[in-house]
């Protein structure tokens, strides 16, 4: 039931970013973005700048710890599954960026001609910057619909971390017990040890 769930919200997710890209394109005006272009790239470049060093504490926090082996696996399958989030993310807001730095070189009105004076039509251009917005707003899109995902990724990385240091704490705890209890037992095997010994002699 748990993934019948998880699937519907991944198509609804995908139906709702496709959806405001249509929109996008077909009502937003090509020069939309002109005015916000820096801000832009600074929230892209931010959300890279906070994607790495998240992706190398993803793949460098698992540690065998006092886990069983299928608690590793069941770990290591999430790490991997939360890492392409990471990777999304990342190649998302580096593709949008590289946009709107195209948009901002041809100064967000790149004009396509349509051919079709030779059918008695007057002549016509397609603005390409529309698909150019569009793709833009949907990398928007998947930011937003990934913040809440960056935050609960976030927070079960801190909830592995601080399980992975409590079991070695354990590990560790045991091994100080089991080197008390033989030290204990070593002296219990000394000839004469427990013998009563009268002092009034």
């Amino acid at each position: 039931m748990k993934g019948f769930w998880s699937a519907v919200k991944a198509r609804w997710t995908l139906a709702t970013i496709l959806i405001v890209g249509a929109l996008a394109f077909v009502f937003l005006p090509s020069k939309a973005f002109k005015d916000v272009t820096q801000e832009l790239i600074a929230l892209f470049g931010l959300m890279i700048a906070g994607v790495l060093p998240t992706m190398v504490l993803t793949a460098s926090v698992l540690r065998a710890g006092n886990l069983s082996v299928k608690k590793l696996i069941e770990y290591r399958d999430a790490l991997r599954r939360q890492m392409a989030v990471w990777i999304g993310l990342f190649l998302v807001s580096l593709v949008a960026s590289l946009l709107v730095t195209v948009g901002k070189m041809v100064d967000w009105s790149l004009a396509l001609p349509i051919p079709i004076a030779w059918a008695g039509l007057k002549a016509t251009s397609f603005e390409m910057v529309r698909a150019l917005n569009a793709a833009i707003v949907m990398a928007l899109a998947v930011v937003l619909f990934r913040a809440i995902s960056v935050g609960n990724g976030i927070i079960s990385l801190l909830r592995l971390s601080a399980e992975l240091a409590i079991s070695e704490a354990q590990l560790r705890e045991d091994a100080r017990h089991s080197a008390a209890e033989d030290a204990i037992g070593q002296m219990s095997e000394r000839k004469g040890y427990g013998e009563y010994v009268d002092l009034n002699r």
